[in-house]
């Protein structure tokens, strides 16, 4: 599920704070999270 989010965030469409709330809603893992802030 990471993957679009990650090409999102990269856009430049989502914000830190998108990726906060992907990860307290489930959508994400704190992992994938500091994965996508790391590329």
């Amino acid at each position: 599920m990471g993957s679009y989010i990650a090409e999102y965030y990269k856009m430049g469409l989502y914000t830190v704070q998108d990726l906060d709330l992907f990860v307290s809603v489930g959508m994400l893992t704190e992992e994938e999270k500091q994965s996508i802030l790391g590329a």
